[in-house]
């Protein structure tokens, strides 16, 4: 995918935009032209749309409707080639403003230029950029799956963003669509997604939240390096604000999110990073925490116990405890029971039940197992076995 600011920059000299929407965070894929306004039969997504005034209806409504299936299709963009110097052949101002409430870029297409020049030139640049986007794909796997990176293993991708990123603070998102999608529209579903990473994430790069980011396709999701700087490194608990906007922000029809997020590392531990981001996600599949960030930092504990628990002997809880989460009531209760900050109340709610009960079941633990759920180390003990559980599951 290419940035729309590239093409517009290589292309200055024949097309030039006519409206004031933004091109912050749009990319394309792919260049087309609309030769009939059959737009739900053959738009796709991410496509620079190229036209004549001629396909355009002259009725104002219906050209309206042209832009709006266009935007909601997701193009990028439309270029329009007026057939004719005169104002009748261009585009009105009214479509023009209407354009600007859909945020949706038109531009147009300077006389004498073809539209062969305009697709050569764009598949130049989706080539080259291919190109450049796999040699930082391989060196960012590299970097992500080492723990002896070096500072020159980051010359390559500090080049292409003019930074240099050994030095900076880095973060890794793991994010995972819950359901595989079919083959028929798989295609379509990942590059909504990753469209959707990008803009967002130029979003946060234009608003100087960010220094730069990379997104890295995998087969079922995506992951996303973003990169901060001194300032831009928020400390708890003010840095998770962006990551649960970008949950509610991606919108992919009939499809759920996983999302793992590591905790802040300066960038030479990329490494560290992405551990942590991979066991966010998997503990979020684990317990089936949908459309909400799982920070490491909440689940750190959990990666602990799993070390533990590989431990021959290393049992740190009465082997009755293992017994008494086989009952599916005390399962579901000390589950909610820790799910709702042990609180009795608020686990009688959400179980939808008497307090008396909820402290009845946890006695029972107690005599079972001698652990009381109202002493601290007790109770941290019963976490741990639930905790052990889940991971096995």
């Amino acid at each position: 995918m290419i940035d729309l600011r590239t093409v517009v920059k290589k292309e200055e000299q024949r097309i030039c935009q006519v409206n004031n929407a933004s091109l912050q965070g749009r990319t394309a894929n792919a260049i087309t032209i609309m030769d009939n306004d059959t737009i739900h039969e053959w738009a796709k997504d991410g496509e620079i749309v190229i036209t004549s005034s001629r396909m355009m209806p002259q009725n104002v409504q219906s050209a309206k409707s042209v832009i709006q299936r266009l935007a909601q299709r997701n193009i990028c963009c439309l270029m329009v080639k007026p057939y004719s110097q005169d104002t009748q052949s261009k585009l009105s101002r009214e479509i023009i403003s209407y354009a600007d409430t859909l945020n949706f870029p038109l531009f147009e297409i300077k006389e004498k230029v073809t539209y062969i020049q305009l697709i050569n030139d764009f598949n130049s640049l989706l080539f080259q950029d291919r190109r450049t986007s796999k040699m930082a794909d391989l060196d960012l796997d590299y970097l992500l799956k080492s723990n002896s990176a070096t500072d020159k293993d980051f010359d390559f991708i500090s080049g292409l963003k003019g930074v240099d990123l050994y030095k900076l603070f880095a973060r890794i998102i793991r994010i995972s669509l819950v359901e595989t999608p079919k083959s028929s529209e798989r295609m379509m579903v990942q590059y909504n997604l990753i469209s959707q990473l990008h803009s967002l994430f130029a979003n946060l790069e234009a608003q100087n939240k960010i220094t730069t980011y990379f997104v890295l396709e995998s087969a079922n999701g995506a992951t996303v390096v973003a990169f901060f700087d001194e300032n831009q490194a928020k400390k708890p608990p003010y840095d998770r604000q962006i990551y649960h906007k970008l949950m509610s922000n991606i919108r992919i029809p009939h499809f759920s999110l996983y999302e793992g997020v590591a905790s802040l590392h300066k960038a030479k531990n990329l490494h560290r990073s992405f551990t942590e981001a991979c066991f966010g996600m998997d503990v979020a599949k684990t317990m089936d925490w949908q459309n909400h960030p799982i920070f490491y930092r909440d689940v750190s504990l959990w990666e602990l116990v799993n070390q533990i628990s590989r431990i021959q002997d290393s049992r740190l809880y009465p082997v009755e405890m293992d017994q008494m989460l086989t009952n599916p009531e005390i399962f579901e209760t000390v589950q909610q029971f820790f799910n709702h900050n042990e609180s009795i109340k608020e686990t009688s709610e959400a179980l939808y039940t008497h307090p008396n009960t909820i402290r009845y079941r946890l006695n029972m633990i107690y005599k079972q197992t001698g652990l009381d759920y109202r002493r601290t180390n007790d109770k941290f003990l019963i976490y741990i076995a639930l905790i052990e559980k889940l991971l096995k599951e």
